[in-house]
């Protein structure tokens, strides 16, 4: 479901992804959807949906997330082509990770997160 803002340029959407939801806020600028927020978490530049996409939530205070990410990006022969984090709330935030092609098992990040997926637009 999509409610606009107040604004109009922006929309309101209730995502489940993995079996939880999420409240996710975008625009459109040209023909590409950008990403501001999700779950209150403000992203201070708009984070273009994509291509494949990363998407992770984590501590802010542990960078051992993106090292992991990096790591398994060289082994795998992908390239980081954008990243993205977002403010932090709750001691955590999120990260939008543009790849060359997606991984093919995140099994090495699920330690590292609070919550991982994958989405390729």
């Amino acid at each position: 479901d999509v409610a606009p803002e107040p604004d109009s340029s922006a929309g309101l959407v209730q995502v489940s992804l993995q079996g939880t939801p999420h409240r996710v806020t975008g625009t459109v600028q040209g023909s590409t959807p950008v990403l501001r927020e999700i779950n209150g978490a403000t992203f201070k530049h708009p984070t273009p949906l994509s291509g494949p996409l990363l998407i992770y939530r984590a501590k802010a205070s542990d960078p051992s997330a993106l090292a992991t990410l990096t790591g398994l990006l060289g082994k795998m022969g992908i390239q980081l082509q954008s990243y993205h984090s977002s403010g932090t709330v709750g001691g955590e935030q999120w990260s939008i990770v543009g790849l060359s092609a997606p991984l093919s098992n995140l099994t090495e990040m699920k330690p590292r997160v609070t919550e991982v997926f994958q989405l390729h637009l």
